[in-house]
């Protein structure tokens, strides 16, 4: 009884309790429900994971690759050299004399035309004197005959002018005489004109007198008949008269033409005359020039042979040796200076007999200087030796390059890179990537295992949970992931033939096609099959590792990045902190 009377006290709060434990489960419940981030897990979710779908990624070895195409390239050959003056002459006087100035010394820099050196000769001096005095002479009597020559000029003008006028005169004559002839042929023609109407006048009036005889007309009429023919016969006298006259005037002017005509003949006569005396006086002129001319070549000649005293630079240049001092007598073949030129140099290298067929004037040459903090330089080629040395095999390639601030000096070194192919539509690659196998060059080149590119989607809690389409997790609510397959890659041996290179990239003729991937980085220890990931490389190597295979970054575990992209909740799964 006593126990049954315990129970009925601890009852009502045992019930309390027990109450209050719902409760708070049903709250607990309902909080994770709508509180929990897409992705999280509970405790007992994340305790309950089947932990044995993240296997860890398959190994793969990272290398750097290059897909090969068509394109330009140059292939070069490398060869040392050295540096050479643009000029280097010794500097001789032309003529015989005393040296008396010598105004440079080595290590000068000078300017072409620039004075030198000064050489003391009398005797060209005097030569010069007597030169002068012979030039002005012939020059004085050049005005003698340039005025004979405008007196025959003015001459033979006056001439021209006469033959002009009476060419004038004669032209007048002809066209008198012309019209002459035009009125001769009007007269004869008005003659004709009425010795018909006389004819017919006369045949009138003889008809008119059978008619008077018959009685058929009047002696009025017949009166007035014989008036008619007696009037043209009066017309034919007169127009007989005016031919008659007309002839005398064409004969006139016929004499007049010829008188015309012997003027200008006349005048034609003085005119050839002016000519011949003209061509002497031009013939007596051109004799006074030539005569200067030659006094002033003599001039010249003493002229330039005094210049030559003055030994001036022939160059831009710096003086390298001084071989004498003032108060020599020199003599031409004596060398007094040497001057090199180098704002300009030339950069020559010995190549080899097999190189040279390939290089051409033009082609590109890359040197590089390693003297100081070294430099390169961008040249082309200038020049190529025609003859080889017998003995080496070789002959001098050279560029000419401007020597700004003669940075390069005559003897130093250069390592001058020369183009010997251009051709803009080659298959090339990496010189790195060759390696030799069995004797053969061969490359390696990547190649697909499998087919990739599907698109799928599935859950991070639950990885067996695979859909074709976006949607949720059946199982967890929450949101699928998408997963795209990543396609495999392994390495491959390709042989290949080579062609030229340039150092950097070698030619391939056979072995590869466009589009290839060839590994030209990475591929010292792979094996045929071999399992590679292209990833950056820089100089220094290695960049990155190559990412985990498909599916292993995205099986992370839950709250790793499963919600919200990129953010790392590293608190523990279904728990806030």
């Amino acid at each position: 009884m006593e126990k049954q009377g315990t129970a009925r006290r601890l009852a009502p709060k045992h019930f309390w309790g027990i109450t209050l434990l719902v409760v708070l489960f049903i709250l607990s419940s309902w909080a994770v429900k709508h509180f929990k981030k897409p992705g999280q897990m509970t405790v007992i979710e994340s305790q309950a994971m089947d932990m044995t779908a993240m296997k860890p990624p398959v190994g793969s070895v990272p290398v750097a690759t290059e897909f090969v195409g068509v394109g330009a390239f140059s292939a070069k050959v490398r060869y040392t050299g050295s540096v050479v003056a643009y000029t280097e002459q010794n500097i001789y006087p032309r003529v015989e004399g005393w040296l008396t100035g010598l105004k440079v010394y080595s290590g000068d820099r000078v300017k072409a035309g620039q004075l030198l050196a000064v050489l003391d000769s009398p005797d060209i001096q005097n030569k010069l004197s007597e030169a002068n005095y012979g030039h002005a002479a012939a020059l004085q009597e050049i005005p003698v005959a340039q005025s004979n020559l405008a007196r025959m000029r003015a001459e033979k003008n006056a001439s021209r002018k006469e033959i002009k006028a009476a060419q004038t005169e004669v032209a007048g004559a002809k066209a008198g005489l012309t019209a002459a002839q035009r009125m001769v042929t009007g007269a004869e023609q008005e003659l004709k004109s009425a010795q018909a109407n006389l004819k017919y006048w006369k045949a009138e009036f003889i008809r008119q007198g059978n008619l008077l005889k018959a009685g058929a007309v009047s002696q009025q009429e017949y009166d007035s008949e014989q008036s008619q023919l007696g009037a043209a016969e009066a017309d034919v006298a007169g127009k007989q008269a005016k031919v008659e006259e007309a002839t005398a005037n064409v004969d006139a002017a016929r004499a007049e033409l010829s008188n015309k005509q012997a003027q200008v003949q006349i005048a034609s006569d003085r005119a050839t005359s002016a000519d011949a005396a003209l061509s002497g006086a031009s013939s007596e002129v051109s004799q006074k020039y030539a005569m200067a001319n030659m006094a002033g070549a003599q001039k010249a000649t003493a002229a330039t042979f005094n210049q030559y005293r003055m030994i001036r630079s022939p160059l831009d240049g710096v003086v390298t040796k001084r071989f004498l001092s003032p108060g020599v007598l020199v003599s031409p073949g004596t060398a007094i200076l040497n001057i090199a030129q180098i704002d300009k140099v030339r950069l020559q290298a010995n190549v080899a007999e097999q190189d040279l067929a390939n290089i051409r004037i033009g082609a590109e040459v890359t040197a590089r200087v390693t003297k100081g903090k070294g430099m390169t330089i961008r040249a082309v080629v200038s020049s190529v030796s025609p003859s080889s040395d017998p003995s080496s095999r070789t002959a001098v390639v050279e560029a000419i390059v401007d020597n700004r601030g003669h940075a390069l000096i005559p003897g130093d070194f250069v390592s001058m890179e020369i183009s010997t192919s251009s051709d803009p539509s080659v298959l090339t690659v990496a010189s790195s990537a060759l390696v030799s196998k069995d004797g053969r060059d061969a490359v390696w080149i990547t190649q697909c295992t499998k087919s990739g590119g599907k698109v799928s989607y599935y859950c991070t809690m639950h990885p067996n949970v695979v859909s074709d389409k976006p949607g949720l997790c059946p199982k967890c609510n929450m949101a699928l992931e998408k997963k795209q397959a990543d396609t495999g890659k392994v390495a491959h041996l390709a042989y290949v033939t080579l062609g030229k290179t340039d150092g950097n990239r070698t030619e391939i003729i056979s072995g590869l096609n466009q589009g290839d991937e060839v590994i030209y980085k990475g591929q010292r220890y792979l094996h045929e099959g071999d399992a590679v990931t292209p990833v950056k490389w820089g100089a220094d190597g290695l960049e990155q590792l190559p990412p985990p295979p498909s599916g292993a970054a995205d099986l992370q575990m839950p709250g790793m990045g499963g919600g919200d992209k990129g953010k790392a909740d590293n608190s523990m799964p279904g728990m806030k902190m």
